[in-house]
């Protein structure tokens, strides 16, 4: 009797192809998918800080301040508090030249002041770039 020899086997059986097949397209499509997610997709909107609201509302009240102490005229009466009041919100306005004629003309009306002269003297802000 003659012994049949098996028949060889194969190295990859039937039928895995196409899973294969679908784990990978799988992968490719999660892939895909998240760096979509982290690329932008068009214009940003521009962001709008809480404390840029709270600084305007700031710079507003100094204003009005400042509008409402030149109706006094404290230069005019020599009254130092509110002549003090007025060179330093001017300069923390950035009206340093406005500042520095006011404080010139109150001390040559009402004399030397050092507090004034420290504020007629004060650098000038330089302008913030925003981030």
């Amino acid at each position: 009797m003659k012994t049949s020899q098996p028949a060889p086997t194969k190295l990859r059986p039937r039928g895995q192809l196409p899973v294969i097949a679908g784990v990978v397209l799988g992968v490719a499509f999660t892939l895909t998918s998240a760096a979509a997610q982290l690329l932008p997709g068009g214009p940003r909107p521009p962001v709008r800080r809480p404390i840029d609201d709270e600084l305007a509302a700031i710079v507003q009240q100094r204003r009005d301040r400042i509008a409402q102490l030149q109706a006094d005229a404290p230069g005019e009466r020599c009254h130092p508090p509110t002549a003090r009041e007025l060179a330093r919100l001017l300069v923390m306005d950035g009206q340093g030249p406005l500042a520095r004629r006011f404080a010139d003309a109150y001390e040559q009306r009402c004399g030397d002041d050092p507090v004034i002269r420290t504020w007629r003297d004060a650098p000038l802000p330089t302008p913030r770039r925003r981030p």
